[in-house]
């Protein structure tokens, strides 16, 4: 016998259809849900991420370079806090030889292992010893947290062994020697440093600025002309101190460069061939009792 349904019949049966399919989606997207947040309870509990937070960014730069030593320097400003993390970071340096893509000579020093994810600045540091003389060596200071890694590779080149002269507080512009009575002066204003040295005979007087860290006095090592000033935009002002940097009022420039010797007690400046703005040249050594 041929079986007949109504439209009504029809319907009914249309409807259950779909509200079994509607059901059965309902719970999968809240098997979904459950399983989802399972797992966010047992990262919670046991402290794990399927992903690592991301780290800030480092900034590179060494200080104090000498002939044997040196100290690196790590600078991370996450002041905005915009790397944000449950857990920590850790930071470090890792100092290579030999070449810059020489990572088999890769020393690692972890610094700190823990560093708290906040809105701040930090600087970290450490010192290097044994080094040679005149040898270029390459480092990084780092954030890592995971997978999660930033590096900014730097350089530094240790001082070369400067010139000897037998007569002290004697010098020479372009091959005349002079007696030099030497001063130490305060320079004037902002970029030009916190302590200068001050020797001449008008209208060839040299003011040597330097700009070291807790207003000190330069230590042993090369240092390197800057053409105008000292770098003090923002953070700067503070990441450029004791970099053996030197700035030669109206007369330094990027490729000029002298010796700092301080024992303490003495500071000496000892000028082998150094070349000024104008070409000119300036030889000897001249010296001042610390005070």
């Amino acid at each position: 016998m041929l079986m007949t349904y109504n439209d009504d019949r029809i319907q009914y049966i249309c409807d259950t259809k779909n509200q079994l399919f509607k059901m059965r989606k309902l719970l999968a997207l809240l098997f979904v849900a459950c399983t989802i947040y399972s797992c966010d309870v047992v990262d919670k509990i046991t402290g794990e991420d399927d992903e690592p937070s991301d780290v800030p960014p480092v900034q590179s730069y060494a200080t104090y370079t000498s002939q044997n030593s040196v100290t690196l320097n790590g600078f991370i400003d996450n002041s905005n806090n915009y790397y944000q993390g449950s857990d920590s970071y850790e930071v470090g340096f890792i100092f290579r030889t030999g070449s810059e893509t020489n990572a088999s000579s890769d020393q690692f020093f972890i610094i700190e292992e823990d560093v708290a994810y906040e809105a701040s600045m930090r600087t970290y540091s450490m010192d290097m010893s044994s080094l040679s003389p005149n040898t270029t060596y390459y480092y990084t200071c780092y954030s890592k947290n995971g997978d999660n890694e930033k590096l900014d590779w730097e350089s530094f080149t240790t001082s070369e062994i400067p010139c000897t002269y037998q007569q002290n507080n004697y010098y020479s512009l372009n091959g005349n020697w002079r007696t030099a009575y030497a001063t130490i002066e305060e320079p004037q204003c902002c970029d030009e440093g916190n302590v200068g040295i001050r020797f001449g005979i008008w209208p060839d007087i040299f003011q040597i600025n330097f700009n070291e860290l807790d207003n000190g006095y330069p230590q042993t090592g090369q240092y390197y002309g800057v053409n105008y000033g000292f770098d003090i935009t923002y953070i700067q002002r503070e990441l450029v101190k004791s970099t053996n940097e030197v700035f030669i009022e109206y007369n330094s420039t990027s490729e000029t460069e002298l010796f700092v010797e301080n024992d303490g007690q003495t500071l000496t400046l000892i000028f082998c061939n150094t070349l000024l703005n104008d070409d000119e040249i300036l030889n000897g050594k001249v010296s001042i009792t610390l005070p």
